[in-house]
């Protein structure tokens, strides 16, 4: 009977065996829900933080995206006026030139400029050289040019050509022309277009 005894203690041993590691088991599963519970916890408390954490920056950025949208409609508001302003000049600038134009049109051969450049030109006087081309006219005036005047531009004021005044005075190009000297401005009999 020992002997039966010892063989179901020996078959028993190995459900012993379980049986407390199935306590062991139960053991850390008791502490592992313990620990998950702590865990729980605290993610709970770092979420309330975490809220009240964003309750308190919310106005701040709130309040910079206000000021920084109010700053974005200023600017905008400043680029439509200077859109509207810009419009507004060159439409008064378009204006301005079409009465010019107009008026120019309606003024006399030789109008107030002309006549304060014709004042500044000497008399008619024919030309010296001969050896100018025939559709060239042979009177005309001495002028005195000024600091940042053209050929062009002299031509215009005084009823001329660029091309008489360069082939009268033997200059080259329009550059050779220079400030404080005297030279001859063919005018024909007619005002020349």
């Amino acid at each position: 009977m020992r002997l039966a005894l010892a063989y179901i203690f020996l078959g028993l041993s190995p459900l012993f065996a379980q049986s407390n590691l199935a306590a062991g088991m139960q053991q850390d599963i008791a502490d592992l829900k313990i620990e998950v519970d702590k865990l729980k916890m605290e993610n709970a408390d770092l979420r309330e933080a975490l809220s009240k954490q964003k309750a308190s920056s919310a106005p701040a950025s709130s309040n910079t995206e206000i000021a920084n949208r109010n700053r974005t409609e200023v600017l905008n508001e400043v680029d439509r006026r200077l859109k509207q302003h810009t419009a507004d000049v060159n439409a008064a600038l378009a204006e301005l030139t079409r009465q010019v134009n107009a008026s120019l049109a309606k003024a006399p051969a030789k109008n107030n400029n002309q006549a304060a450049v014709a004042s500044t030109a000497a008399a008619a006087t024919p030309v010296a050289d001969d050896n100018l081309p025939a559709d060239m006219p042979r009177t005309g005036v001495t002028y005195k040019v000024k600091p940042g005047e053209t050929v062009t531009r002299i031509a215009r004021q005084l009823n001329s050509k660029a091309d008489w005044i360069l082939k009268a005075n033997k200059l080259t190009n329009a550059a050779a022309l220079k400030a404080d000297a005297e030279i001859f401005v063919p005018q024909a009999e007619t005002p020349a277009q």
